[in-house]
């Protein structure tokens, strides 16, 4: 279990950090500031944070509490943009992404015990 959820911070931290570079640095991004209604460069730099919390963590894997927390950030984030790009329709593989980054925090969560026993 241990190696899975390691393997989630990674694959949160890779999926995130990509997509943050591609709308921040995207034709929407911040070179277009200013025009009004650009939601990816504002959703770029949530993913950026998203990103982040599997760097905040790193060092905290083996606490009970931190990765209780994270584990629930996790889920929340990656449940409700599976509910959001599902029923938008238009974007398979971000859908299929946050599929499996779901599931693996739905399962780590229940399991959340087996990663912090000794």
């Amino acid at each position: 279990m241990r190696k899975l959820f390691n393997v989630l911070l990674v694959l949160n931290f890779l999926v995130e950090a990509m997509a943050a570079a591609s709308l921040i640095g995207g034709p929407d991004g911040l070179a277009a500031a200013g025009r009004g209604g650009l939601w990816s460069m504002h959703y770029g730099f949530a993913a950026l944070a998203i990103a982040s919390v599997s760097l905040w963590i790193w060092p905290y894997r083996s606490d009970g509490k931190a990765v209780t927390a994270v584990l629930g950030l996790l889920l929340t984030f990656h449940s409700g943009l599976v509910v959001s790009l599902a029923a938008a329709g238009d974007q398979a593989v971000g859908l299929v992404l946050h599929v499996v980054l779901a599931s693996l925090s739905a399962l780590l969560f229940a399991r959340r015990g087996r990663l912090t026993a000794p």
